[in-house]
This record gives C-alpha cells, structure tokens and sequence, in this order.
C-alpha cells in the first residue's frame, strides 16, 4: 500500500514535466556558421611618411637660445628634429637657465625659443624680448595641449591641470598672439585619431613653403587679430571650447612685424610624428627661420657690436701710447680676443671693416664727420639731440656708426684719463651704467679736469725743481753734546 503511494506521488512530480518538455520540444537545434572578421587581412591605417631628403642646406650660423628658465614641459629629446635641423644649418644651441643671463645672451643671439611654459614670463623678460624682436632678432613660441602642469590646492588637496597657454600668452599679447586654451579635433578628416587633426591650408610665409599638408597632434587653437595665420584647416576642425569652426583660429601664427611665431603643438617635432605629412619641410623650414634674423646692431647689443674675426683700432694723435693707455688696450685686446676678434692697429679710419675709433674731443676730420651723423657738438658742453646739453666734464660718449661696410664704435672722452675709463668699459663688456638711445650713450667716466674744455691733452710735465740753498762750508760747526 505504501509502495503505491509512492509510485503515484513520483507520476504526479514528473507528469508535468514530461508534457512540458514534449509540448515546448522542435527538436535537434542546428547552429548555423557565424561569419568573423578575416582579422589577418587587416592592416593599421599610417600616415604617409615623407622625410625631408634634402641634404644641400646652406650654412646659416647663428646662436639659438632655448628657453628653460620657466618650467617648460618639455625634454631635449622631443625637438631632436628641430635642433638636429639647426644644427645642420651651423646654428649653436644655448639653454637659458634663468632670466638673469636672458638679456645678455639676446645681444648675440639670431632666435629665442620657448617650448610649453609653465611659468609667466616677467615684465622684464618682456620687454628684453620685445627690444629683441624690435632689432630683428626672431621667436617662436611652441605650446601643446597635451602637456599640463600639476599643482595642488591648498585649501582641499586637490590634484590642478594647469596648462601653458596662460603662460605663453603673458609674452605673446605684446605681440598680439593668443593661444586659446582649448583643443583643435577632427572627427571626419584626421591622422588616425580625433585630436591629430590635418592642416590643408597655408597663409603665404617663409614658414609655409612648400607645405601641403601638416598634422599636428593634440594642438591649440591659436589667433591674432592683426598678424597671418600659417596653418588653416577644413571647416570640420573644430574647438573644444565651442564644438564650432573659426576661419581666424589656426595651429600656427605669425606676427604683424613677421619676426614672432606661435604654434598650438611641439609633438610635431619629436619622431616619429617629423616625418608624417609634411612635418619634415615644416621643421626645416622653422630653422632656416630661426637662423635668418638680421638684427639691427645697436648699443644694446654691446659688446657683441662687430660681425667680423678682425677689429681695426684708430688712436687719434691727440692720445700718447704711455703706459696707462697700453694698459687699457691690453685690457681691450684680452676682452675682444673673448670673443674671437683680434685687434689690427691703423693709421688712419679705414673706410670699411669694423672699426674702434679712440679719441679726446679734439676730433679729426675723418671721426668728426662720424660725430656729425650723430648732430653732436662739442664745445664747454657737449650737444646731443637724443639727451640734450650734457657737461663735457668728466663725461664720454659711444657712437656706434653701423653701415653696410662695417660698424665703428667711437669712444670719446675730454681728457686721456677718461679716455681710458671709457675703454675700460668696453673691456668690461658693460655700459648699463650709461645713459643709452640705439646708437649713442653718454657716460660718466671722471671728474673732469682742473684746466676746461681741451686742458689735458698734452704731455705731462715733469715736477719743477725747487732750487736748494747752498750750506756755506765755512760756517764753524755747533758742538753736540757729545763732543
């Protein structure tokens, strides 16, 4: 009896789920071939690869100050391209390492370049780089929006991304160039990813030739109201601070006076990502660029006022070769041969070549029609258009008269002793103590001399012999105590 029981509680259990099963059954599935990608027929997309072939360039020279004096964020190693192209060029590569050294290496120097700052350049900084950019001299300024520096709140702790548009825009607005502080993406037309975006359109420059395509990676839009954008794109190149397309923001500009450049990127410079495009052409153009400033010489850009290996020296016959003025001409020949140029001493102006011109006041006809030039006259005082009527007394003046045919510095002074002092200056390789317009300085060497205008000048006169008077021998001796 209990056995049955059993029997019909187990039919009962699986009753239901035997007329499930037939009734949902449709018998065998059959799985049908799912097709798959042939993944072994797929290639990455690259970047047409164009590297510049051209070994024939021309031997520039020049000095390219890098700047590393404001945190840059940036290593030698990812502009290799740009200085191996400088190089190519004979160009010299020097680091600033802080702003104190930045206005004396500007007198040389053929270019100024700043990669990523982090750190605002200072009001003195700005105005160095403005004079300079005023001579001639060039800068080029590269940011990146990729690269951010990372502060620290102090009120939360909080990790901060600050990038370097804020910084390069404290040199740049003198200039009239902002790089926005946004990215440039492409979600149509770019290199392979959305933020390297391509560059088809060129605003004519030095710096454009020859380019058909650019591609920059991760870059800045950049803008200026009154100078030339260098690389335009396609209206689907967008801004990240808008999602829209500006026809006046670029990656690259050029300044009105065509001697400052801004690029949004410097991944371009680093390898592989020269030799993708035309990035190649881009770089050696941008060091053709760097290396063929023509500075204006000026006084500011004492003593690196002369061009060539060989610096005549005038000494008027008003001054004697005695010993304090070989002194100060030994001292100006250690100076000058510093800087590579030897000293050939003259007997007259020369009409060409570099020259040092040494005299009083006492002007001969050849540096008197210097002076002229200069609308300078001299007499109980001393007539300057750019300072006016200055004390002849005690005071020299530089006359830097620069041509086509060589640079003559005149160094004047009223009597020989500052003469010498005025050399002595030169020796020093300073004259920031002087009172300075481009091409002439007055400075305060002396306290004159006891005679005026024209005492001085000649040879210096013995100490007179006072007459002793003779002791009678006849005169009969006083005893000393002695005996």
């Amino acid at each position: 009896m209990k056995k049955g029981y059993f029997y019909i509680a187990l039919a009962a259990l699986l009753l239901p789920i035997l007329v499930r099963a037939f009734w949902f059954y449709r018998g065998t599935v059959e799985r049908p071939e799912i097709a798959t990608p042939d993944f072994a027929s797929f290639t990455m997309p690259e970047a047409p690869i164009n590297e510049n072939t051209n070994n024939e360039v021309e031997q520039l020279g020049g000095t390219v100050i890098i700047d590393q004096a404001h945190s840059n964020q940036f290593t030698m190693p990812d502009i290799t391209a740009f200085t191996s192209a400088i190089q190519q060029r004979g160009g010299r590569i020097e680091a600033l390492n802080d702003s104190f050294s930045l206005d004396f290496q500007l007198k040389y120097a053929s270019a100024f370049v700043s990669f990523s700052p982090s750190f605002p350049f200072s009001s003195f900084e700005i105005q160095s780089l403005q004079n300079f950019a005023e001579r001639g001299g060039k800068i080029l300024v590269f940011t990146d929006a990729t690269r951010n520096f990372i502060s620290v709140d102090f009120v939360t702790g909080n990790p901060i991304a600050i990038g370097d548009s804020n910084a390069a825009n404290s040199l740049l607005k003198v200039f009239d160039i902002t790089v926005n502080n946004d990215y440039l993406y492409n979600t149509q037309e770019n290199e392979g990813n959305f933020r390297n975006v391509l560059f088809d359109e060129f605003g004519k420059s030095e710096l454009t030739f020859g380019l058909k395509e650019i591609a920059l990676y991760g870059t800045h839009s950049v803008e200026s109201a009154s100078g030339l954008v260098l690389l335009g794109g396609s209206e689907s190149n967008l801004s990240s601070m808008n999602d829209a397309h500006n026809p006046n923001h670029g990656g690259a500009v050029l300044s009105a006076n065509g001697n400052v450049a801004a690029f949004g990127d410097l991944t371009f410079l680093s390898s592989p990502y020269n030799t993708y495009t035309d990035n190649a052409t881009l770089i050696s153009n941008l060091a053709d660029f760097v290396l063929t400033s023509e500075q204006s010489l000026t006084l500011q850009n004492f003593p690196y006022i002369f061009t060539g290996n060989t610096v005549n020296v005038y000494i008027s016959p008003e001054l004697s070769k005695n010993t304090s003025l070989i002194t100060a001409l030994s001292g100006l020949q250690s100076s000058l041969r510093f800087r590579n140029i030897e000293m050939r001493f003259v007997d007259e102006v020369p009409a060409s070549g570099d020259t040092i011109i040494i005299s009083t006041f006492l002007l001969d006809e050849d540096t008197q029609a210097i002076a002229n030039k200069f609308d300078v006259e001299f007499s109980s005082t001393i007539q300057t258009v750019e300072f006016g009527e200055v004390s002849s007394s005690g005071t020299g003046i530089f006359l830097l008269d620069s041509t086509n045919n060589g640079n003559k510095l005149v160094i004047l002074a009223g009597i020989s002793d500052d003469v010498i002092a005025m050399m002595g200056l030169v020796s020093s390789g300073s004259i920031n103590s002087c009172l300075t317009a481009d091409n002439i300085a007055v400075c305060s060497v002396g306290f004159g001399d006891d005679f005026g205008f024209g005492g001085g000048f000649s040879e210096e006169t013995p100490f007179e012999e006072f007459p002793s008077e003779e002791i009678p021998t006849d005169v009969e001796a006083t005893p000393t105590p002695s005996g």
